[in-house]
């Protein structure tokens, strides 16, 4: 039943106040400030080459690495005064979904825009990107084919945010440590190199130098593919698989005892034995639940849910209908007692209400799903949700205490939904800005 690894607010605008000053000269308005940030991108244009060791990116640049932390802001950058400028600027949303579609890299669906472009030609950001590229140079790290935040590892992803890490950030979300043989890798990097039909190619310096690549289309660039589109950046949440409410409530519980004599013991604890955990979970819920008076509920199990790079699968969504209807995630747990005293703790007078730790990485995961839940139904005037549920069954070595089980309700926490919130814009602005720039010190447009 653990999730597997996957792995806020609106945009913000980004502006600048009047009279900045950009080496010396004072910009008034933000088309200025942009012109300029175009225009000193320190050798990193998709077409033409400036040569020299900026064009390899590894010479360091001076201040211009840092964007501070905050809610998707960018604060002041100060370039270094003898940065190289570019010849060409001009890099369209649509090349990037080209290039992408390429290298076969599943952006979520409106993410890509002119306004993270413009913030990828920064020089703060370009620095950070070099580190990605080194790391690639040496065949430490793979490309994610699906690069998404998994809902688990939202706790730990904001102490990241907060301190405006956006390097480790692109590397949890867009890379993976290597898993293929370093030549499988090499053999990859040979093949694409001599890929040119998709409309773009390696800078000078990697169609000598190998790197760790994805495995790139090697058909001819479609006509589709001039017509890509960025889709809408919206929260999502799947239809789920309908949960049989008469199986639930007839079924029997798993005799424990019986999973206690298996000779290889689980990584997970025993109750990975038992194939109807989760089921067994969700019983001991519906049999709890608090009906009401023509209250009708209906169990959806696997709804995945994703709003821009933050994604989760559910355990269950409950659909309540009645005087009050609602939308409520319910996340089942079991253990062998490590999560006894971490993530919740049993009454000491018999009763079955779990006191939750809400400082742990679960309490933080429900959170997100109860976020992303809550953004869907604004937008499509549905159920909102401001609780969930978590049941967690207690196994006991040879089905000693069978059926122990607790639960609680979790209270939607607006001060982390709100963390959440920026978490999302973050990683939408500063951490793809950072990827997008990795792609463009690898790749160029072929303008042959």
């Amino acid at each position: 039943m653990e999730p597997s690894r996957s792995k806020m607010g609106e945009l913000k605008d980004g502006s600048r106040k009047k009279g900045n000053v950009l080496n010396g000269q004072k910009v008034r308005d933000d088309d200025n400030v942009y012109e300029l940030e175009l225009k000193i991108r320190m050798g990193h244009g998709w077409t033409g080459s400036t040569g020299g060791k900026n064009e390899r990116g590894t010479e360091k640049q001076g201040s211009g690495d840092s964007l501070k932390p905050g809610s998707g802001h960018r604060s002041k950058v100060f370039f270094p005064e003898k940065t190289p400028v570019s010849s060409n600027s001009g890099i369209s949303v649509s090349d990037y979904l080209v290039l992408l579609k390429s290298l076969r890299i599943d952006l979520p669906n409106g993410v890509l825009n002119q306004k993270v472009i413009r913030l990828s030609e920064n020089a703060g950001i370009i620095q950070k990107a070099q580190d990605v590229v080194k790391e690639l140079e040496n065949f430490k790290f793979q490309f994610n084919s699906t690069p998404r935040l998994g809902c688990r590892e939202l706790k730990n992803s904001l102490p990241l945010k907060d301190n405006g890490k956006i390097l480790e950030l692109t590397e949890m979300i867009f890379f993976e440590k290597r898993k293929d043989s370093e030549e499988a890798l090499r053999s990859q990097w040979r093949k694409n190199v001599s890929n040119t039909s998709c409309g773009f190619r390696f800078r000078d310096k990697y169609r000598t130098k190998a790197i760790s690549t994805p495995t790139m289309y090697a058909t001819t660039q479609t006509r589709s593919w001039r017509h890509l589109e960025v889709g809408d950046n919206l929260a999502n949440i799947s239809a789920g698989v309908t949960v049989n409410v008469h199986d639930i409530e007839n079924r029997d519980y798993a005799d424990e005892s019986a999973l206690w004599t298996a000779s290889s013991p689980k990584r997970f604890g025993k109750y990975f034995q038992n194939p109807g955990d989760e089921r067994e979970c969700l019983k001991f819920y519906h049999e709890l639940r608090e009906t009401g008076t023509n209250m009708r509920v209906r169990y959806t199990k696997g709804n995945k849910v994703d709003f821009g790079f933050l994604s989760g699968r559910l355990d269950f969504l409950a659909e309540l209908k009645g005087e009050k209807s609602e939308k409520m995630v319910i996340e089942c747990k079991g253990t062998t007692g490590d999560m006894v005293g971490k993530v919740f703790t049993k009454p000491k007078n018999g009763d079955r209400h779990a006191h939750l730790n809400e400082t742990h990485e679960y309490y933080y995961q429900v959170q997100a799903y109860m976020y992303i839940l809550n953004r869907a139904a604004i937008q499509t005037k549905g159920f909102t949700s401001d609780r969930a549920v978590m049941v967690v069954r207690h196994y006991h070595k040879n089905g000693q205490e069978p059926r122990d089980f607790y639960w609680n309700y979790m209270r939607k926490n607006e001060a982390i939904q709100q963390k959440i919130d920026e978490l999302r814009v973050f990683c939408e602005e500063e951490v793809l800005a950072c990827f997008l720039a990795v792609l463009n010190l690898i790749f160029q447009k072929d303008t042959k």
